[in-house]
């Protein structure tokens, strides 16, 4: 039960919420002339609201390069080609599997991969900022 300006009510304080959430949103409804005015005002801020790479707002302008369906297009193209491409390496798992083998197993590819391992280890050795050479594997965490 709730206590109004001093006054028990004893109203609800859930339906008190409830009663307040649904005039709040009947205002913005009203003020906005209606479901064709809300749709209206969605469509623009789609069409004109800029956002990162992300598709988040940032404080910085520069980074803000994209309109929200620029956003949305470009990761569910992106989503679908992932998806596309994944499909594409399981069904052909073998196949690529032995293509690598194959080429690795090339004395010059071989040599090329040793030369370049060697020329780069050597200079990051050679570099004052203290190098750390770590082999690591981590499992995606979209699994």
């Amino acid at each position: 039960m709730g206590n109004i300006v001093g006054l028990d009510l004893n109203v609800d304080k859930d339906f008190l919420a409830k009663a307040v959430q649904e005039s709040v949103m009947m205002g913005i409804a009203e003020s906005l002339n209606g479901k064709n005015e809300i749709v209206s005002q969605i469509v623009k801020m789609v069409l004109t609201q800029k956002v990162d790479k992300a598709g988040k707002i940032s404080s910085y302008d520069r980074d803000n390069q994209y309109t929200l369906l620029d956003f949305y297009v470009r990761k569910m193209v992106q989503d679908v080609t992932s998806e596309e491409m994944q499909k594409m390496v399981d069904e052909h798992r073998e196949d690529i599997t032995k293509a690598i083998r194959s080429e690795l197993s090339k004395k010059v590819n071989y040599n090329k991969f040793v030369d370049a391992f060697i020329n780069n280890v050597s200079s990051a050795v050679g570099n004052s900022w203290c190098p750390k050479i770590e082999v690591k594997f981590e499992q995606s965490k979209d699994y």
